[in-house]
């Protein structure tokens, strides 16, 4: 689980272990914790559920470290996944054949934190290369290879995403703008895809991180830290980098992410309101800025994806046999546990309304699968009639 100084303290990030750590946020934010022995784990191996959808398996010596997005024509999905002896690297699976083609990046440590730039033709990410101590900001385009890095400091540069125009790249970074100065405080910067000097994108005074697009396109969204009591607000900004409005004032004591869906006008946000309590999910209207929170809150919930028609969200749950892959459906309220074998499910994504595909245990090794909601089990056939 991220801790509260991962996420605002800034820190120098040496090689492995901060790529590793930024890692098992995705894959193990909350299981550890909510998973239970080995020897409990077998004892309930006989009482696990039946899963209620069919289940397949896409990969072979995957070795699955997390999942990214899906691209704008909704034809491919990043991986990043380590092959043996190798780092943890970007892939590109074409979500026509689920075919995987060679790895894309090959840096010495790894990389993270993919995104698609809006026409498909271009990757930016978090990476280190071979003698980096910092995670830098990279792109990649697609159909030469050609690889740019467009940050080099000392610094940790991270989260890049792209502005609606596809010319900028927003990112995190806890570089100073006092000259000499070891660190400041972690913020948003912006730079030209083509390359240039980054610049500050926010100009207050406050810890700001995740930057990310509101679900009409039209403006930032950020997260804010409070410099006194340490809780976290959801920020929508100008492309100007002027603030605009908090969304959701003091609720949060931590947002570990948040995910915007066009389709129904919300944000999806995953985050604790006391720092003692669970992590669960909650939705907001964009509209509205009213906060709810998802069905049975005694369910821990974790790293949220939204379908594309924004009606359902899958997230990760603990259950008796480990981490699970969970199902909520705006339609009839409920939530279902959709996957039961394996202990660790983890990164959840929708590739499309009815097809959600994850990363699992479930047969011995870090691969990835495929659940098909709309290819029901006999068992679920006989719960329906």
């Amino acid at each position: 689980m991220r801790t509260f100084e991962d996420s605002v303290m800034p820190r120098r990030s040496y090689k492995w272990g901060p790529l590793l750590l930024v890692c098992a946020v995705a894959m193990y934010a909350g299981v550890l914790a909510a998973s239970p022995r080995q020897s409990d784990n077998k004892k309930d191996d006989k009482k696990k559920k039946p899963e209620p959808y069919s289940v397949k398996r896409l990969t072979q010596g995957m070795g699955l470290y997390a999942i990214g997005p899906v691209s704008p024509d909704k034809q491919a999905l990043l991986l990043i996944a380590e092959r043996p002896g190798q780092a943890p690297n970007l892939y590109h699976l074409d979500l026509t054949d689920f075919s995987i083609k060679p790895p894309l990046t090959n840096l010495k440590w790894g990389v993270n934190n993919p995104q698609w730039s809006p026409d498909g033709v271009t990757l930016a990410f978090a990476g280190f290369n071979e003698t980096a101590s910092f995670s830098e900001i990279y792109t990649l385009e697609l159909k030469t290879g050609k690889l740019r890095r467009l940050t080099t400091n000392a610094f940790t540069d991270k989260e890049p995403i792209f502005t609606p125009d596809g010319k900028r790249l927003l990112y995190t970074t806890d570089e100073s703008p006092l000259p000499d100065a070891a660190f400041g405080i972690l913020h948003i910067a912006a730079v030209a895809v083509g390359g240039g000097k980054p610049e500050y994108f926010t100009e207050d005074e406050a810890t700001t991180i995740q930057p990310g697009l509101a679900p009409d396109g039209k403006s930032v969204l950020l997260v804010k830290v409070d410099d006194a009591s340490g809780r976290h607000s959801l920020w929508q900004y100008g492309f100007d980098g002027k603030p605009q409005q908090s969304l959701t004032a003091r609720k949060f004591a931590r947002i570990h992410s948040y995910v915007a869906n066009a389709e129904s006008g919300s944000i999806v946000i995953w985050g604790q309101e006391q720092a003692q309590q669970e992590e669960d999910v909650y939705v907001l209207d964009f509209k509205s800025r009213e906060v709810r929170a998802l069905p049975d809150p005694d369910l821990p919930k974790h790293n949220p994806t939204v379908s594309p028609n924004g009606r359902r969200i899958a997230f990760i749950g603990p259950t008796g046999s480990g981490a699970q892959v969970f199902l909520f459906d705006s339609t009839s309220g409920e939530i279902q546990q959709i996957t039961s074998k394996g202990m660790v499910a983890h990164s959840p994504a929708f590739v499309s309304n009815d097809r959600i595909v994850f990363g699992s245990d479930r047969d011995g090794e870090k691969e990835l699968y495929l659940v098909d909601l709309a290819a029901p089990t006999q068992t679920q056939e006989k719960k329906k009639n």
